[in-house]
């Protein structure tokens, strides 16, 4: 924000300085000549401005070229329409047969461009450079420039023949528009005849191809052109010359050659090398490439022959300040050398065609890149040419990256309707087409839901749950996606899977809270589609309302707590996607936090979340896993998790071994790895151990570590975890009855009852008395000072305003917008019980499947376990203790009565509540009868 207002300081200084005419610069010398930095620019919401009274515009501000409006004018952040950018150059009088270009790298979305007052051109398309040769229009000494853009939006949907719906413009409606020049501009003085792409085609082999475009004018003549091309290797030496002679008329000239034993371009060691091509006419190219091959085949990733295992996250390429304009270059660098840290060697450039230089600091640094088109909404014959000028586009210009290896047509069927045949003829004819253009494998549609691939090189799916809520359906899902199932694919019988397509997760993920940015930024008052639960602002007056003072120091220890929960679930994700073979890669949603959506690896400034290290241990070529069927065990029970390994590392492993270790206990033990090859994973065997001694509730994690030849290969961070709790049952416990009319609690009687709780004999003051409805027994009951526990999980309601909602309801389950189970762990019930104030596994088999809704802010002292939902929203109990009547009541969520007496954290929980009902403690909270 600070480098903003100084932008805009800046800004207005030079406006000042130079009467408002903001840049006039001396084209002399330089053949290329950039036109970033300060434009006049002017909102035409009326539409009433021309081009030629520009110059009497009285209310025109000066905006940074790169950049968008609504980066730079609060004002004008959710304006859509038109608005007028233009500028003075001063200019050398070109020289005869000189092609002056007029080059725009990106403007969003229709452009009109004018010169002197006359129209030189217009295009139409957000994302892509287009250039007009405006030679005849300029003249000597200074020069104006205008451009009149047009942008749409979800509050101005059609413009003339333009519909929103119908135009490529990616997630700009989910966190905000760009209109205008988001990309550079320059003039380039070339000759008339020159070269248009240049493209590079490099196989690992050293093989290549190369194909340059001849642009003439009409008027060129018939003389025939010399093409000359160079390509030098990374130590600027000379390894390849050829030559073609071009007969006239003729526009594209191709060649081919081969460098003996390339430097590869690879993810440890990019090499690039520079192809230089001149025209006899005096122009040049040059363009950097890789020589690499990236193919799938056998249902597997290769990178130059060597299998892959892709390890990404999705990357929306927003910036904090700039939005859709990255702010330099060495700032992407810095980024993509950040995600390498992590462990990531892929970024899914989502729905978003990047900024050149994404692709460039790709390049550099040795990052894959998958690309995506930006979607549009409703699929039309309009919307479906430009999804397809757009991806030629993309081909055109980003041939070259070697980083580049996988390219969307839809992501989940957004802008199409895959329930419709046209709409799935289309996109199988279109996945046909876009091999034919583009280098890169293919992929039709990234699916989610109820939508699925008609035909496509890798069968993906997308997938969020709530861990570790939900992990049963997160792993029902990956191993039935393990078994290449037949929802991956159209089930109108119009598909055309040819089953090598490599499987992968490719979104899913989970929330960790960011500290909050100084000063707070312009979207922090904002939500996503009117869903309270994405607002961040009052965060810290929700944080101070709710009491979570008196569960964490301050708001940065919350965050740190809830980006520890995010390491934990994404450990579990990682370890359950690479236990199974079958699965080829992932990317986790997502890259960076983006605005309100806070399940970033970094936050959106870039810095990596607490738990970077970590995540970099488990993001490798070689991972080892455990998964345990069951995390929580008495003393002397048998205990044990299967032991995986993935192997895609090229590190021999003839005679490794995984060495385990329970944490604070001195259980260990080793298991043989066993004979596999690179680029799979298998079950290695068990760690079976018998559950210590347990004076109190303890936590102890299962290490693990591959060792070969004495060297470290692969370790574990923090999962699984096993809870160990004592045998002995709780002395002489108080007398329970129960009230059950719907039979619901009958499993749980016989279980109490098997604990050695009795039934009232009829002599107490006050029972206890456990119900699954609160009706007028429990009222009652309550009303002549009894003792009553609330297991529920039915709607229900307890008092005005008080209810029981089930999880299923209003984005309460926390798959999507993470939710963050909480305890008071230093209080009853769960003194013994509270691990962490955030649980872990140990709540697993106790889920709570409903929540209670409507405790007031100043009684959350009685809250003894909740729940929030991402910027601490929505904050509910699962476990409240009131005043009700002369009574005490007790109400939880937790699913008890199923898991009592089979699950130690359930047993232990329940008997916890019932000597917290029959306490002499009074909580402050009461509920009216």
């Amino acid at each position: 924000m600070e480098n903003l207002l100084m932008r805009r300081m800046i800004g207005f200084a030079a406006c000042l300085a130079i009467g408002c005419q903001v840049g006039v610069l001396d084209a002399a010398g330089p053949k290329t000549l950039s036109l970033d930095g300060y434009w006049n620019f002017v909102a035409d919401p009326s539409n009433s401005i021309t081009v030629d009274g520009l110059e009497k515009i009285l209310n025109s501000r000066p905006i940074p070229v790169p950049s968008s409006w609504q980066a730079d004018f609060d004002d004008l952040r959710d304006y859509a329409g038109a608005a007028w950018y233009w500028r003075k150059v001063a200019l050398d009088r070109p020289e005869p047969g000189t092609a002056v270009l007029l080059r725009f790298g990106a403007v969003d979305y229709r452009a009109e461009v004018y010169v002197n007052g006359q129209k030189a051109g217009a295009h139409e398309g957000g994302y892509l450079p287009f250039e007009f040769d405006v030679a005849p229009l300029v003249r000597a000494g200074d020069n104006q420039i205008a451009v009149r853009v047009t942008d749409l939006g979800p509050k101005l949907e059609a413009v003339g023949d333009l519909r929103y719906a119908e135009i490529p413009h990616g997630k700009q409606n989910w966190y905000v528009q760009t209109s205008g020049f988001w990309q550079s501009v320059e003039l380039e003085f070339r000759p008339a005849v020159r070269l248009g792409p240049v493209h590079i085609s490099a196989a690992a082999d050293g093989k290549f191809a190369l194909s340059a475009k001849i642009v003439a004018p009409s008027n060129a003549g018939a003389a025939a052109v010399n093409l000359s091309a160079e390509i030098h290797d990374r130590d600027g030496k000379t390894v390849w010359q050829g030559a073609e002679r071009l007969k006239p008329g003729e526009t594209e000239a191709a060649l081919a050659g081969q460098v003996t034993a390339p430097f590869l371009w690879d993810l440890a060691s990019p090499a690039l090398y520079t192809l230089e091509v001149k025209l006899s006419s005096g122009d040049e190219a040059t363009t950097r490439f890789g020589f690499r091959s990236f193919e799938s085949r056998g249902a597997k990733f290769y990178l130059n022959g060597r299998v892959l295992y892709l390890r990404g996250a999705l990357d929306q390429d927003f910036y904090p300040e700039t939005i859709y304009t990255p702010p330099s270059l060495e700032a992407i660098r810095d980024e993509m050398r950040k995600a390498k840290q992590l462990g990531l060697n892929l970024l899914r450039c989502h729905i978003k065609v990047p900024d050149p230089r994404y692709l460039e600091a790709a390049d550099e640094t040795g990052m894959l890149i998958w690309d995506e088109i930006p979607n549009w909404d409703k699929l039309t014959p309009a919307s479906k040419a430009r999804a397809l000028e757009t991806l030629g586009g993309m081909a055109e210009r980003d041939w070259n990256h070697p980083a580049l290896v996988l390219v969307s047509l839809l992501n989940e069927s957004w802008g199409a309707n895959l329930k419709e045949a046209p709409d799935r003829a289309w996109l199988k004819q279109s996945y046909e087409q876009a091999k034919k253009i583009v280098p890169w494998l293919v992929d039709d549609n990234s699916a989610c839901c109820d939508n699925f691939h008609l035909a496509t090189d890798l069968a993906d799916y997308h997938l969020y749950n709530a861990i570790p809520d939900f992990t049963g359906d997160f792993d029902r899902y990956v191993e039935d996606l393990a078994r290449r199932p037949g929802w991956l694919f159209s089930p109108y019988g119009d598909a055309a899977p040819r089953g090598d397509e490599p499987l992968m997760l490719s979104e899913f993920g989970n929330w960790g809270l960011p500290h909050l940015p100084e000063p707070r930024p312009w979207w922090f008052s904002r939500t996503f589609s009117n869903n309270p639960l994405t607002l961040p602002e009052g965060v810290e007056k929700r944080f101070a309302d709710y009491r979570y003072a008196t569960l964490f120091k301050d708001y940065d220890a919350l965050a740190d707590a809830t980006e520890q929960h995010q390491f934990a679930s994404l450990e579990y994700e990682i370890a359950s996607l690479r236990s199974h073979p079958e699965i080829q890669g992932y990317a986790i949603t997502e890259f960076t936090d983006i605005n309100w959506e806070a399940n970033g690896l970094m936050e959106m400034g870039r810095h990596p979340k607490v738990y970077a290290p970590e995540l970099a241990k488990i993001q490798q070529d070689d991972l080892v896993a455990a998964r345990a069927e069951r995390r929580n065990f008495v003393e002397g029970e048998e205990a044990s998790a299967t032991v995986y390994f993935s192997h895609y590392s090229g590190q021999r492993i003839e005679g490794g071994l995984v060495r385990w270790q329970l944490e604070g206990t001195p259980l260990t033990g080793i298991l043989p790895l066993p004979g596999m090859q690179r680029g799979t994973a298998a079950a290695v065997g068990k760690a079976e151990f018998t559950v210590p001694a347990a004076a109190a509730p303890s936590k102890h994690l299962l290490k693990l570590r591959v060792e070969v030849g004495g060297e470290v290969l692969a370790e574990n961070v923090s999962d699984p975890t096993f809870y160990f709790y004592p045998a002995a049952p709780p002395e002489i416990p108080p007398p329970v009855s129960f009230h059950d009319p719907a039979g619901r609690l009958r499993r749980l009687v016989s279980a109490m009852r098997e604990h050695e709780y009795q039934s009232p004999a009829g002599n107490e003051t006050f029972p206890v008395l456990i119900t699954s409805i609160f009706d007028d027994v429990a009222k009652r009951t309550l009303q002549a000072g009894g003792h009553v526990i609330l297991l529920a999980s039915d709607p229900q309601t307890i008092a005005p305003g008080l209810e029981i909602v089930p999880r299923s309801k209003d984005n309460l389950s926390g798959n999507w917008i993470s939710s963050f189970l909480w305890v008071r762990k230093g209080s009853a019930p769960f003194k013994a019980l509270g691990f962490d104030t955030l649980p872990g596994f140990e709540t697993q088999a106790v889920t709570p499947e409903a929540v209670i809704q409507g405790v007031p802010p100043e009684e959350f002292n009685d809250v003894l376990s909740g729940i929030f939902y991402g910027w601490i929203n929505s904050n509910v109990g699962t476990l409240v203790q009131a005043q009700a009547g002369k009574g005490r009541l007790v109400i939880s969520t937790f699913t008890l009565a199923s898991a009592y007496g089979d699950d130690p954290y359930a047993t232990e929980l329940l008997d916890a509540m019932v000597n917290l009902v029959v306490a002499n403690s009074a909580p402050h909270y009461r509920i009216p009868l």
